[in-house]
């Protein structure tokens, strides 16, 4: 049997990509990851979350996608968040299947629900992938939860990876942009990065989520001033 978990990094940020993992191993090796110490990367320092990413990708095996903001900008002007996430999870899950040519395999897929509904999410998930369930003679159990990187070791480690993933890609936009803080919305050192960039440019960078709330505020909050003066 096969298990695969499957998580992403960078859903809630205002500021650059999201990065979706998908990660496989034996039944049998499930043990390892607790003796690895896995657990929910926010829980995990840089650092452990590095050295964890080098044990894991030796232990088993993974697939990324990564949403750069452009593609994250371009899909909301046609469909939601949760939507964007779920295509994601289930092509990276196809992607990883193919890639390890499973065939005529009992898999087990644990996912971090996004969705309010942890059941619809399950059911979309598994309408979305049921082709390559049929082409491959796959018996496929999914469970879907919120919180499921807390949980489930499997679900951790997709976490870890994807996390480790995306801060690097952090670190390459601060090369460029400087540094704009952790890029959530609730960073006030983000905030003032945004506003002060968009005082000198007139606009906001290439790697802001343009359709968040707090894009459009700052946007507002600027053209009124220009206004009152």
């Amino acid at each position: 049997m096969i298990i695969i978990g499957v998580d992403e990094a960078g859903r809630g940020p205002v500021i650059g990509p999201m990065v979706v993992c998908a990660y496989a191993i034996e039944k049998e090796k499930e043990g390892e990851l607790k003796k690895l110490g896995v657990k929910d990367s926010k829980a995990l320092t840089k650092n452990k979350r590095s050295l964890l990413k080098k044990s894991l990708e030796s232990l088993g095996y993974s697939e990324k996608l990564i949403l750069e903001v452009n593609k994250i900008n371009e899909l909301m002007n046609r469909i939601n968040l949760n939507e964007i996430e779920i295509n994601a999870f289930s092509k990276v899950t196809k992607n990883l299947i193919e890639k390890l040519d499973i065939k005529d395999e009992e898999v087990e897929i644990y996912l971090d629900a996004c969705s309010t509904n942890a059941k619809k999410f399950e059911d979309s998930f598994r309408d979305k992938i049921e082709d390559i369930i049929k082409e491959r003679n796959l018996d496929v159990k999914i469970i879907a939860e919120h919180k499921a990187d807390a949980k489930y070791p499997i679900v951790s480690s997709a976490s870890i990876i994807a996390k480790v993933e995306r801060d690097n890609l952090i670190e390459k936009y601060k090369k460029t942009y400087g540094d704009f803080g952790s890029g959530y919305p609730s960073d006030r050192k983000t905030i003032k990065f945004l506003e002060d960039y968009y005082k000198k440019h007139k606009k906001l960078p290439d790697i802001t989520r343009i359709h968040w709330k707090t894009c459009q505020n700052i946007i507002n909050k600027y053209k009124q001033t220009k206004l009152t003066l």
